[in-house]
């Protein structure tokens, strides 16, 4: 008779499961409120509205929302393909400095912007080296068209597929070189917050 269980025990654990569930569903809606607040604020780059947003929060809420923005922000902070993506970046060093006070928000991004600017200029050192050692090459292909063709023919080397796979495979391993400064600013920001990474 022990082992079966009254209706008024099984109603109990069903009830517990639905308020666990529901507290995990209030957690990713608070999160997601601060992934968009972040997205907002990388859109219009309006710090003043950034600001705003989170102070309609209180207490165990605003951490949610926090944790929910900083986690959109780490997500962002990837190498830059060029000087546009590089300003986003240092637009989300903004942002983390109002979200970290006192947590050296700014050092970090003075040090990001100097690896992101080496690493913009690497990718084009990559590609003029690249373009210098291919154009003897591509000038010997476009004299060969303009025989057959019997008219003059423009080559540059982004048209050349030999000269595509060299320059992907060399910012490859540029790309791999980087990645570790990468890795060791989202575990600054994260250990600065006091969350950990996903």
């Amino acid at each position: 008779m022990s082992q079966i269980k009254s209706a008024l025990e099984i109603a109990l654990e069903r009830t517990a499961d639905i308020k666990s569930n529901a507290s995990v569903g209030k957690k990713r809606e608070l999160n997601n409120c601060g992934k968009k607040i972040a997205s907002d604020f990388l859109s219009d780059n309006d710090l003043t509205a950034f600001k705003k947003a989170f102070g309609g929060y209180k207490h165990e809420e605003k951490d949610l929302v926090l944790e929910g923005a900083l986690k959109l922000f780490m997500a962002r902070i990837q190498l830059p393909a060029d000087e546009t993506e590089k300003q986003k970046v240092m637009l989300i060093g903004k942002g983390l400095e109002m979200l970290l006070p006192h947590k050296n928000m700014a050092a970090l991004f003075q040090s990001v912007d100097q690896v992101f600017s080496r690493y913009l200029e690497a990718q084009q050192q990559v590609e003029a080296a690249l373009t210098q050692q291919f154009m003897p090459k591509l000038r010997q292909k476009q004299q060969q068209l303009e025989k057959q063709l019997g008219q003059q023919i423009e080559l540059s080397p982004s048209q050349d597929p030999e000269f595509a796979q060299a320059l992907s495979r060399n910012l490859d391993a540029l790309k791999e070189q980087y990645l570790p400064s990468v890795d060791e600013i989202k575990h600054f920001i994260a250990n600065a917050a006091g969350i950990d990474l996903e």
